[in-house]
C-alpha cells in the first residue's frame, strides 16, 4: 500500500524533487546566459563585418556622411585593416602617424571602458596603453585623465609602481561615474575630421 511506505522514503523523494527543480533552474539560467552571450558576440561580429566592408577604404565622402560614433569605429577599422596586412603589427603601428595611433587606441579604450577602466588595461598592453593618455588629451577628453593617470603606471611593465587593487577599484568607480561613450566618440569624430588629411592617406 502507498501509505505503508516508510516516512524516510517520502523524505528522500521530496529531497530528490527539490534537488531536481534546483538543478533544472540552474541549467535554465546557464542556458539563458549562454544564449545572451552568443547573441552579443554575434552582434559584435556582425558590426565588425559591416565596418570592415564599409571602411576598408576611407573617403572624404564617408567622413562627411558618417555620424561621430560610427566614425570612430569605422576609422579604427580602416586602420585595423591596414595593420592586418603588415608583417609585424606592432612595428607597423609605431610607423603610422600619431593621429591614427590615437584613434586606434581610443576605439579599444571606448569598447573596454564600458565594462570598466581597468578592463582596458587588463585586456591590452603596449602600444595601446602607452599612447592612451596622449590620445585622450589630443581629442580633448581631459576629464578622464586623472582616473587613467592613477592606474596607468600599475600596468606599465617599465614602471616600478606596484599594483594597488584598492586604488584600481576606486578609480574604476570614479571613472564609471563620469564616463560618457557618446561624448568620447563625438570628440574623436571631430578630431578625425579636423585631421582628415592624415586619415585619408
Amino acid at each position: 500500500m502507498l501509505w505503508d511506505v516508510p516516512w524516510y522514503c517520502w523524505l528522500f523523494l521530496a529531497g530528490s524533487v527539490v534537488l531536481a527543480i534546483f538543478a533544472w533552474r540552474k541549467v535554465a539560467a546557464s542556458s539563458r546566459e549562454r544564449r545572451e552571450r552568443l547573441r552579443r558576440e554575434g552582434e559584435l561580429w556582425k558590426r565588425d563585418y559591416e565596418l570592415r566592408q564599409k571602411f576598408s577604404v576611407l573617403t572624404e565622402e564617408k567622413l562627411n556622411q558618417t555620424d561621430d560614433t560610427e566614425l570612430l569605429h569605422g576609422t579604427a577599422m580602416n586602420i585595423q585593416v591596414f595593420l592586418e596586412g603588415q608583417i609585424n603589427m606592432n612595428e607597423a603601428f609605431a610607423l603610422i602617424p600619431e593621429e591614427k595611433q590615437y584613434i586606434y587606441a581610443l576605439e579599444y579604450f571606448d569598447e573596454d571602458c564600458k565594462k570598466g577602466l581597468s578592463v582596458f588595461f587588463k585586456n591590452n598592453g603596449a602600444p595601446l596603453t602607452t599612447v592612451i593618455l596622449q590620445a585622450l588629451s589630443a581629442v580633448g577628453a581631459h576629464e578622464y585623465l586623472e582616473c587613467v593617470s592613477k592606474i596607468h603606471p600599475m600596468y606599465d611593465s617599465d614602471s616600478e609602481v606596484s599594483v594597488d587593487y584598492t586604488i584600481i577599484a576606486k578609480s574604476d568607480e570614479e571613472f564609471a561615474a563620469v564616463y560618457d561613450s557618446a561624448k568620447l566618440c563625438s570628440l574623436a569624430g571631430a578630431y578625425i575630421r579636423k585631421n582628415k588629411e592624415i586619415f585619408l592617406k
